[in-house]
């Protein structure tokens, strides 16, 4: 067949060929079956004209199927306009191609975007929401943590998941923009994967790994863009599980507090009278808020201790002493706020910081964190002494220290050490997420705790400022 088709167009074409040969040739070459019909040649007809077609198998006749072309769908245009203000336009670009992969152009003062109607109003709506002003919060972040936001398709998870921008400032801080209620459950999800990348972790196993590529087909994050640390992976791991089990801290409501935020509450120049400690004739002391006798208190005039928390030990102690927690430095400064205290302070080694993420930046910016000299020489870390500097502060500041930890290394070192480490080392309890020290911290015959934590009158007192 095709040997003929070959003969009739050469023939065809061939002007020296005599006329009968030609016309044959043409009628013959009628009959041959086209290999490619054109939908173009078919005429249109109306559904009344079309003809009918017979079914071999019911007899019954029916009309014949319109021919339509199957082609996409055909794109749009968009433009979206930014002020000139806005910043990271560039990341902007790089994302609504990389996110809705889309054609994004720059212009004067906007964003071009081209492609179909469904991206393109998804886009759009991403750029808006990228341009448009919100709540930002910092956030520090360690190194390995860092590393889950160098996979797009992890980005696109955590921002479609918990409403938030998220840039990345510098090598330890990420910024994140939304809501505040948003920015609030996304840093409890920092904080969470902060502490899970800490644990030191090996190779994972064959079936974690493919319960995690599972969770990363579930939550549309690509497996082979993952981090390869072990650690990394059992943290996501374990925040993908979080999700599933609807546990996560984000979709729990935050418990209401019985009084006012403690960093607003309580926010009074140092030189003032403590309301929470009671005043000679004041009716308005809650004996319930005090954790002592308010009788006692109230006839007491005397200033407050200044308090110096050793944090790792605190948080530590809340991570059931395989985790750093920061949650427990919080509850340790809330309870002495609580108890009237102004001058409070937690001492946490710098290379630490990132692990308390917005907490520890609000409380630095408060003056209720202190940060342990830290530096990186030649690839090492040097660390100063956190415990000798708890101490010092304490003897500068006549203040009690709150610690589990016995000290004994520097007991005889010097007698102010111990004497602060004798008088004035205060243990406390931390389980049910509650922060308790004892009405008698140092036994029946000792003095109690609101003595300790009160200046006696021939003794002075420097306030941390």
């Amino acid at each position: 067949m095709e040997y003929l088709r070959r003969l009739f167009c050469a023939v065809k074409h061939d002007k020296s060929s005599p006329p009968r040969v030609r016309r044959n040739l043409f009628y013959a070459g009628s009959q041959i079956p086209s290999r490619r019909r054109s939908v173009q040649s078919v005429p249109r007809t109306s559904s009344s004209s079309r003809p009918n077609v017979v079914n071999k198998n019911t007899g019954t006749k029916s009309a014949k199927p319109k021919v339509t072309d199957k082609t996409e769908s055909s794109e749009t245009e968009a433009c979206v306009s930014f002020p000139s203000s806005a910043e990271d336009m560039d990341l902007l670009i790089i994302r609504l191609a990389t996110f809705y992969n889309v054609t994004v152009n720059m212009m004067d003062g906007k964003i071009q975007l081209r492609g179909p109607a469904e991206r393109l109003q998804l886009a759009q709506n991403y750029a808006l929401k990228f341009i448009r002003p919100g709540s930002v919060l910092s956030i520090h972040a360690s190194p390995e943590c860092l590393m889950l936001f160098a996979v797009p398709s992890l980005i696109m998870h955590f921002e479609r998941t918990f409403d938030v921008i998220i840039r990345i400032r510098n090598p330890q801080v990420l910024l994140i923009k939304g809501s505040k209620s948003s920015n609030d459950n996304f840093d409890r999800v920092i904080r969470d994967l902060e502490t899970h990348c800490q644990q030191t972790s090996t190779a994972l196993s064959s079936f974690k790994e493919s319960n995690l590529k599972l969770l990363c087909q579930k939550f549309l994050v690509n497996f082979d863009e993952l981090p390869q640390s072990p650690s990394v992976r059992m943290a996501l791991l374990a925040h993908f599980s979080s999700l599933l089990d609807h546990k996560e801290k984000t979709h729990v409501p935050a418990r209401k507090p019985s009084v006012l935020p403690y960093l607003e509450a309580y926010r009074k120049a140092p030189s003032k009278p403590s309301p929470a400690c009671g005043t000679p004739g004041s009716s308005s002391t809650k004996p319930s808020e005090m954790n002592g006798d308010a009788t006692e208190d109230r006839n007491l005039d005397f200033g407050l201790r200044s308090v110096v928390i050793d944090g790792s030990n605190v948080a530590f102690a809340h991570g059931k002493q395989k985790v750093f927690s920061p949650e427990g430095i919080r509850l340790a400064v809330e309870f002495f706020i609580k108890r009237g205290h102004t001058n409070v302070v937690a001492i946490v080694p710098r290379y630490r910081r990132g692990l308390g993420g917005a907490l520890f930046d609000r409380l630095e910016r408060e003056g209720y964190l202190g940060y342990s000299c830290s530096r990186t020489l030649d690839n090492q870390l040097q660390v100063a002494d956190d415990d000798r500097i708890i101490l010092q502060m304490a003897v500068e500041n006549n203040a009690v220290v709150v610690s589990n930890d016995q000290f004994r290394n520097y007991r005889d070192e010097n007698k102010d050490f111990k004497d602060v480490i004798d008088n004035r080392l205060l243990q406390y309890t931390l389980c049910l997420n509650t922060f308790l020290i004892p009405e008698d911290p140092h036994g029946r015959n000792g003095p109690s705790l609101s003595q300790l934590l009160r200046i006696s009158p021939s003794k002075s007192t420097v306030t941390i400022q």
